[in-house]
């Protein structure tokens, strides 16, 4: 019962905090035989959340593109047709009559006018293009980083999904063997029993213990065909996959795992990084309000025909081409105080963010310290229900030899089987916790590439 309890729990935490959403796949079956490597590996190219980070990688490739296209010329054409149905009426001096300050009504134009221009423009100057232009460089690199930070939480979830299916399959095969020697156990006090040797409470005692082995046996191998679940999940793999892995506990020597905590760097983690390139982002930004007041300088170009009727048949007979060559230049000048407060909330902003960076080295430390600690916890007490788990062995052993032999009764036998089982729970509780608090360590030091 502890022992289903403790892995129920430790699956729904698994579940609630360190799940990331994969996606589905309706390919037939497929056959896998991995071992953790290929787990990952095959997680860092099927999980939702990576093929999405590799998305905004791409998305930022293209915001480069973007911003570099806008020092490119630009061309447009520009087209019109107008209808005057009635010619809009101007007053002017009558030169020819008596008095020339005598105003009379006049209407220029005609009915029917359409033109056609083409015209390109080429930003020679503009503070604005080239510093969005580093700053899409930044928010690549920028990208690239939270790439890196999805690929590690993966790479942490994939260890910690495979881990619980270990530490259930040893739970399994530990439980099979108690199962084992409580049949033969079981089979030999009802010989005896039936001889008259042996008594029927003697049989029944075992019995129950047999029947709870059994049972617990059955629920564990439901709770390895979930934790199966949850590790092709985490890997983006397709829940009708068989996977089968290769390696067990075993394979996992944790008592000579060594940390160094010491020689770290905490410019191996990740969120430095990426707090560093927000840093990058706010300078750009400040330095791009600052330069707002600088101007802008443009130059165009077009060519163009001009056509005029004052009848709709006779419109594009003929056309007055025109053409000009021109240089447009903005600067602004004042624009109130404004820009002075913008400017002051980016420096505001700036020194924010340098102080995060600060905060998350000092974080990062904080976490390394605690992760080593739970490490060498867990590490420690694993050596020792390693341990207890192998004398309580040696004790149930002894007690069932006595049994046999007739010096021993049946309720101690059924006492060193729960001291062996609750014995063995602990060894795969603290079997499962050094391998979890192995992983959050190599996270917190920045080890997990």
């Amino acid at each position: 019962m502890h022992r289903r309890i403790f892995l129920l729990f430790f699956l729904f935490i698994l579940t609630g905090e360190t799940v990331v959403y994969g996606q589905t796949d309706t390919l037939s079956p497929i056959n896998y035989a991995f071992n953790l490597a290929n787990c990952i590996q095959y997680g860092l190219q099927h999980q939702n959340d990576i093929v999405n980070a590799h998305l905004d990688v791409a998305f930022a490739r293209e915001q480069i593109k973007e911003a570099t296209a806008k020092l490119f010329p630009h061309g447009e054409i520009d087209a019109s047709f107008t209808d005057n149905l009635q010619l809009a009426t101007q007053f002017i001096p009558d030169f020819n009559g008596p008095d020339p300050t005598q105003l009379i009504p006049v209407q220029f134009g005609t009915r029917f006018a359409s033109g056609v221009t083409g015209q390109i423009n080429q930003t020679i100057f503009n503070s604005d293009y080239f510093i969005g232009l580093k700053a899409s460089r930044v928010y690549k690199d920028l990208s690239q980083k939270n790439y890196k930070r999805t690929e590690i939480d993966v790479r942490v979830a994939i260890a910690k999904a495979y881990y619980a299916v270990l530490t259930n399959q040893e739970n399994i095969r530990l439980s099979k063997a108690n199962m084992e020697q409580l049949a033969k156990t079981l089979k030999d006090t009802k010989a005896r029993y039936e001889v008259g040797i042996a008594e029927r409470v003697d049989v029944d005692r075992i019995q129950v213990s047999y029947n709870n082995v059994v049972t617990d046996i059955e629920n564990n191998i439901r709770l390895l065909v979930y934790a199966v679940q949850l590790l092709k999940f985490q890997m983006g793999m397709p829940q009708e996959a068989n996977l089968e892995l290769t390696e067990t506990v075993q394979d996992f020597n944790v008592q000579e795992y060594i940390e160094d905590t010491i020689n770290y760097h905490i410019q191996d983690r990740v969120e430095y990084g990426i707090q560093s390139t927000q840093i990058s982002l706010n300078e750009l930004n400040l330095k791009a309000k600052k330069l707002a007041y600088l101007p802008s300088l443009s130059g165009y170009i077009n060519y163009g025909w001009n056509y005029y009727s004052q009848a709709f048949a006779d419109l594009w007979k003929r056309g007055f081409g025109s053409s000009a060559l021109g240089l447009t230049l903005t600067w602004p000048i004042f624009t109130g105080t404004e820009r002075l407060h913008q400017i002051k909330e980016l420096q505001i902003t700036l020194e924010q963010s340098r102080n995060t960076l600060n905060y998350i080295g000092q974080q990062i430390q904080v976490e390394v310290a605690n992760a080593n600690t739970q490490y060498q916890n867990n590490k420690a007490l694993y050596a020792t229900q390693k341990e207890n788990m192998g004398l309580t062995q040696g004790i149930y052993d002894r007690i069932v030899l006595k049994f046999e032999q007739g010096v021993a009764t049946s309720l101690d036998v059924t006492s060193a089987e729960s001291d062996l089982k609750q014995a063995q729970v602990q060894y795969v509780t603290a079997l499962l916790n050094t391998l979890v608090s192995k992983t959050d360590l190599d996270k917190a030091m920045g080890k997990i590439k």
